[in-house]
């Protein structure tokens, strides 16, 4: 028996003492994620060990394979922005940023791009909808266009295909299955074959109530200042986020309530806040 929770593993192992329970897999929960809480429960860890490293070596031939590649960004939330550019220009790419889908159709008119990473749940015009124009338009119906969306069911995928998108990147992001997922579909114009390593000043991240910092270190690559940076932000951000909440429902606003919703789900689980994520996920669909 796997037990899938919203609550970090330590707290579910306590709560779950004197229950035969084989492995517990956290939400938001990834392809990674299950194999690995599969692997655990059938005994078998030294593989996952395995697979854990082999996915590191599969991440780090798909970055040689990126480096020099141009890629538009097209995303409204900041926070967001910030992880994903950080994490693309460290590894060679050279990147631009869209904050809707009007703002993207504008940008790829004006320059030439290799690839386009596309948020699908946008203010002015949605990922959807840009793509849809985009493949009317004969210049850009081969464009690798990867969707980025926190919503990741069966069904979300077959919406993003259906729209004209090659892919869909889950959130929050996992490193490995982003540059993997755009090493499939994109091709640098322009490649280069090796970029000069930056050091990063180290930063101590302690432990903190309710947020899985190894996870949250994981998404910005071992970059404590980065993600010192996102907690931080993250905090500026949401603090006013029940206040919010609750004027939306006074006033019967409900796409607001479910753009609320659904932002601070996607922040949360950049940061390893896993169990507030899981909750916002629940009152995203109410």
């Amino acid at each position: 028996v796997i037990m899938v929770t919203a609550y970090d593993q330590d707290v579910a192992s306590q709560m779950a003492v004197g229950v035969d329970i084989k492995a517990f897999l956290t939400k938001p929960v990834t392809t990674s994620n299950l194999f690995d809480a599969i692997m655990v429960a059938m005994g078998r860890e030294m593989v996952s060990e395995t697979r854990s490293t082999s996915r590191q070596h599969e991440a780090g031939i798909a970055l040689t394979k990126l480096r020099g590649a141009k890629v538009l960004l097209v995303e409204d939330n900041e926070i967001n922005q910030e992880l994903a550019v950080d994490l693309l220009t460290s590894n060679g790419l050279i990147v631009e940023v869209a904050n809707n889908g009007q703002e993207a159709l504008d940008k790829l008119s004006q320059s030439s791009f290799d690839g386009v990473l596309m948020d699908c749940q946008m203010p002015v015009l949605d990922g959807y909808e840009a793509t849809r124009q985009l493949r009317k338009m004969p210049q850009f119906k081969d464009l690798p266009i990867l969707a980025m969306t926190a919503n990741a069911m069966a069904g979300d995928r077959e919406k993003v295909l259906q729209a004209g998108m090659n892919d869909h990147i889950a959130k929050p992001i996992s490193v490995e299955e982003m540059f993997g997922k755009m090493a499939l579909w994109i091709t640098p114009s322009s490649p280069i074959s090796a970029i000069e390593e930056q050091r990063t000043e180290d930063v101590d991240i302690p432990e903190l109530e309710g947020i899985n910092t190894v996870a949250g270190l994981a998404r910005t690559q071992g970059n404590g200042k980065l993600y010192l940076k996102l907690l931080k932000k993250v905090y500026r951000s949401q603090k006013n986020f029940i206040e919010e909440f609750k004027a939306a429902q006074e006033t019967s606003d409900w796409p607001l309530a479910e753009r609320l919703a659904h932002t601070l789900k996607g922040v949360a689980g950049n940061i390893g806040a896993e169990r507030l994520s899981a909750c916002c996920a629940t009152l995203e669909v109410q």
